[in-house]
């Protein structure tokens, strides 16, 4: 049986390993630093919490939390409800740029 915290090691793992991808001694983490915007390394780090659930959650039900719990209130307003709530949501996480999604969804 899995357990939160073993996914959420893993995970931790899986993206120290990424980081360490293209080795560049003495520079530490470059490849975060110079390859990845930020919106999407932070993005990114905003999920750990999230991606731990996938040990006692569905895999669709995991999915569903990170969109709603990772929606730009700030930039537009209260995530979408309905029928192509999740559609949308996903099409905005994917835009990735503050920019994009706006346009988006608009």
């Amino acid at each position: 049986e899995q357990k939160d915290q073993d996914v959420a090691f893993y995970f931790m793992h899986w993206f120290t390993d990424l980081s360490g991808a293209i080795p560049t001694p003495l520079c530490g983490a470059e490849k975060f630093v110079i390859k990845f915007p930020k919106p999407v390394l932070s993005s990114f780090i905003k999920s750990f919490s999230i991606v731990q659930r996938i040990a006692t959650h569905s895999a669709t039900k995991v999915y569903e939390d990170f969109l709603v719990e990772w929606w730009p209130t700030s930039l537009l307003g209260a995530a979408p409800t309905g029928p192509e709530s999740i559609a949308l949501m996903r099409l905005i996480v994917q835009a990735q740029l503050p920019s994009e999604q706006e346009r988006v969804y608009d």
